[in-house]
Formats: C-alpha cells, structure tokens, sequence
C-alpha cells in the first residue's frame, strides 16, 4: 500500500520517468498535470477532478494505518511548493480500517536535512464532501484556508492536514467525535514519511480551530499510544471547541445556533450508531437534517428560524445523547508538550470559561500553557491574529527553547 518513489520504465508510451509516484516531474514536463500512485496493484494515473474522491471499497487485508491508495497534484500550491491530495488508510477506530482523504504540502528543492512537520487540525467546515478542505481553494475570500500556510512553508517546514473521517470521501462524517478525527489527523504524520521529496522529520507540532482544537487535543492524549514513533513538540488552540456536550448545552440556549447543534448530531451518531434523531430533535427540527447535504453551511440559517428545536430532556444527565457526548468529553491531558491558547473575549461561539476550563485541565496535567486572550475578538476574528505569531512560537518549539507558561493566572 505504501507510495513507491523508484523511477521504473513501464510497457507502452508512458514511461514512470514522466509519472513516478510523486516526483518532482509530476508538477512539470508531464504536459497533463496528472498526479500517480500507487495501491496495492500498481501504479495508477489519477487525474484531476471530483472522481478522485469516489472511493467506495474498504482498505485491503493487510493495509495499516498511513498507507496511500492515490495522490493527485493541486494546482493552488504557493510559489516554490508542491501540494497534493491524498486518500489514504486511517485507523479511525481500533481496529476499524478507514479511507480518508487530507492534503500535504512541500518545500521544493533539497532541504538540507529533514524538514520538520506542521499537523493542521481544520476547524467546522459542513458535513457535505464537498465541504471537505481537500475539495477546496487554497485561498478563499482573499485569505489562506490554513492559518499560516505560507509563512510554515517558507520557513521550510512540511505541512500536513486530514479531512477527517468521511468527510470528503463516502462514508458518515464523524463531526464532533474527537477520537476519530485526532487518529486520522496523526496518520497524516505517517503519510509524510512516505513522501521522499518532504525528507520528512519525525518532530511536528500541531495547531487547531475550533473543531480543530478538540482534535488536536485529542491527538495529544492518544499521541504517545497510538502514533509513538513521532515526537510532539508543541500544541496551539484557536478558540477551542473541545467539549462538545457542554458547547450543545450552549448553543441550545440560542435560537441561532440550532444549526450548529443539528450539525454536530450526526457526527455523534456516526461514532454512537444507536442514537436516534427523534430523542434530541422535534419534528420541525428533523426537517432541517435533509439540508446538511445541500450545503456547508446552508443549516445555519435554514434552522434559526425553527422554534421549539429540542425535545424536552434530549442533553439531561442520564439521556442516550447526554451519555454519548460524555463518552467524547471523557479523556484529559497527558501533559506531553507546550501549549499556547488564543481566545478572543467576544466569541460566544466557544465563551472564554469553557476555553480557560482547557486551560486548566492542562496546567493540572503538567504543560507549559501561554494563554492569550484577544480583547473584543470573536470565534474568527482572532484566528488572523492567531496567525501572525503562531510561526515563531513553533520555530522556539523546534529549536528546543523552554516555553513560556502562564498558569495559575487568572
């Protein structure tokens, strides 16, 4: 299963020079921008285009976690970088094999040495596939889709980052679910190694948003069991959404948020299948499901105006949805790297309290924790702030210098 970097000649007028599994001559002198991998059979051409997605089968027998089906070039990648798309197997349970689908990005030319890693952790992004960060523009609205993604890149860092688990491939996405979504995110590190032209480290930090804070504060507790053979660094949080019973408590409490609480239930469900819609939503808020794949986003406004969303006792202690969503929240910090938290004092998306409530979980699990929080900045805004700072932080974690820590402070 694992992408082959020889350069073979092969029967008939292709030759592999031209088409080697991700080599440098995949980006030019091809003439057709194909990108080629390998699965278990063989190399295989994968053009560009939304079929690159259309995976139905199941990994093999034999397949482990990290092993790449396909790869396809981006067009998008900033100057002197290559990118690609990758499908490729996760572990996303144990022992359940999964296809996922993320993107890696290089520095072109030679490194010099190994290139240190940068593991992306994405933040909401919808429940639809073509939702998935993969299937989208590098840049969007004028800014970059990944915080930093330039500035990580020319400091000659390799960056990484998974769609998460049946988002952007067939399959339920497991939205909210925490454990899955961190397995996948780490086997991205593997994924790298199999890369010859990122000369990948074993050394990474990792940083989310929102959904991608619970990920990566997931990926933090199963680190050390699940992928031990990489070293984390450091860890940073962007307005964290972590505990997701306590966040749909939250949202519930405001008619503008059922789209985010009816976009969270499927996520639970697809890690918890025996959960029923019918115990949390009322019928007028059922109608809504059908809408999460018509678009991203399109449930948030769809859903505001639906009163009465919730049956009544749906998150009570001791409910079928209050049991699962507790069974996401149950892990801590193992206090195995840094941590530096932006919070903006304005973003009620994920309040202040639940941010500093992480904040102390992981000073009490023994990490050096710099918290900085943003006077008036709400759920997004701080994430440009975020970004202008988070590259040297990570250069101190990568150079080994002792991070500043601001526990015990209010």
């Amino acid at each position: 299963m694992a992408i082959i970097h020889t350069t073979v000649a092969r029967a008939g007028a292709l030759a592999l020079a031209c088409g080697a599994a991700l080599s440098t001559a995949m980006l030019g002198g091809c003439g057709d921008n194909t990108a080629h991998a390998a699965n278990i059979a063989g190399f295989k051409e994968v053009s560009l285009g939304t079929s690159f997605w259309d995976i139905t089968a199941a990994p093999p027998a034999g397949a482990a976690a990290g092993d790449i089906l396909q790869a396809q070039s981006r067009t998008d990648a900033p100057p002197g970088v290559k990118a690609w798309d990758v499908v490729y197997v996760s572990e996303i349970q144990p022992g359940k094999l999964a296809y996922v689908s993320g993107e890696i990005y290089i520095p072109a030319g030679s490194a010099g040495g190994p290139r240190d890693v940068v593991l992306w952790n994405h933040e909401t992004a919808g429940l639809a596939d073509a939702c998935a960060p993969s299937r989208r523009s590098r840049i969007e609205a004028g800014r970059e889709r990944v915080p930093a993604l330039e500035a990580l890149l020319a400091k000659g860092h390799v960056v990484v980052m998974s769609d998460y688990p049946g988002l952007g491939l067939p399959g339920p996405a497991y939205y909210m679910a925490g454990q899955p979504n961190a397995r996948a995110s780490l086997d991205m590190l593997r994924v790298a190694q199999k890369f010859s032209e990122a000369n990948a480290s074993r050394r990474y930090v990792m940083y989310g948003w929102s959904q991608g804070g619970q990920t990566t504060m997931w990926a933090e507790n199963i680190a050390a069991s699940y992928a031990p053979e990489f070293t984390g660094l450091g860890a940073a949080l962007l307005a964290p959404a972590v505990r997701i019973k306590d966040l749909t408590l939250n949202s519930m409490t405001s008619a503008e948020n059922a789209g985010y609480v009816i976009s969270t239930l499927p996520g639970i469900q697809a890690y918890f299948p025996a959960l029923k819609y019918r115990d949390f939503l009322t019928p007028a808020a059922m109608e809504q499901l059908p809408v999460l794949a018509s678009g991203c986003f399109d449930v948030w406004d769809a859903a505001a105006g639906v009163k009465d969303a919730y049956v009544p006792g749906a998150l009570s202690p001791g409910s079928a949805w209050w049991t699962a969503m507790t069974a996401v929240d149950n892990f801590t910090p193992r206090g195995s790297m840094p941590f530096k938290i932006y919070q903006g004092s304005a973003d009620t998306t994920t309040p202040p309290p639940l941010t500093k409530r992480e904040r102390a979980a992981l000073c009490s699990a023994g990490a050096a924790v710099d918290y900085q929080e943003f006077p008036g900045l709400d759920h997004g805004a701080v994430v440009g702030e975020a970004a202008k700072v988070l590259p040297a932080w990570f250069d101190e974690r990568f150079a080994g210098r002792a991070a500043a820590s601001n526990c015990g402070a209010p």
